[in-house]
């Protein structure tokens, strides 16, 4: 699942079609790209901002064009860790912004997302990161095409739910660790996924020969994921 905000994603900054920012994670120097984040807070202009912003761009595509070690790790290893497009897209919003006020405001939330971590009571997402959660549905309609059959996922009970539902509930409301309580487990896709997602659970199922199904299932997705 892609984020809202990766369709509006441009190539690169300012129409430069040489390069294209892909999904990789980048391992950043943590005090060199805060120092440029405090001298984009203190430019006048909001062409100077921009500039910088061209300038950042360019060293963090890849090693070979880092002319200022911000790609270089630490004695101490002090690193963010943030995927490439994410970033991009984040630093094109600032250089498209049309007042320097606004620009700095997305300068500001750009340095919470990469030094402050905000999570809430039901589950373990950091809000402050929240765009980078590509596997997290956030329209409102969910389009799947097809359910998930990895593991040890089956659809040979009726009725079940496809294996995505759960998951994207169990993300959402509850966190690693939590208990996860399914009064109508049939074969188990929910204590699957709890098992898969680091959640414990615990199901009800009436029908006896369902009930060993079930439980057949949960023991050999335990066995799939050690493996």
């Amino acid at each position: 699942m892609k984020i809202q905000e990766s369709s509006k994603i441009k190539p690169n900054l300012f129409n430069d079609f040489s390069f294209s920012p892909t999904n990789r994670q980048l391992f950043i120097n943590r005090a060199n790209f805060l120092g440029h984040i405090q001298q984009m807070k203190q430019q006048t202009t909001l062409m100077s901002l921009r500039n910088s912003i061209v300038h950042l761009e360019i060293n963090l595509r890849n090693v070979k064009t880092d002319k200022i070690g911000i790609l270089n790790i630490d004695s101490n290893g002090d690193t963010i860790e943030i995927g490439q497009k994410h970033l991009f897209y984040q630093l094109y919003q600032i250089a498209e912004s049309q007042t320097l006020e606004r620009a700095k405001y997305y300068v500001d939330r750009l340095e919470k997302a990469l030094t402050q971590v905000r999570t809430n009571k039901i589950n373990d997402i950091n809000l402050n990161r929240w765009k980078e959660y590509d596997d997290l549905r956030t329209d409102s309609l969910w389009i799947i095409d097809k359910r998930d059959s990895t593991g040890v996922h089956t659809a040979g009970y009726w009725g079940n739910f496809i294996p995505q539902i759960p998951n994207q509930m169990l993300k959402r409301y509850t966190k690693k660790g939590d208990w996860v309580l399914d009064t109508f487990a049939g074969c188990g896709t929910t204590l699957i996924e709890s098992q898969r997602l680091g959640r414990n659970g615990i199901g009800i199922e009436l029908q006896e020969t369902v009930a060993q199904r079930s439980l057949f299932l949960i023991s050999s997705s335990n066995m799939w994921l050690s493996n």
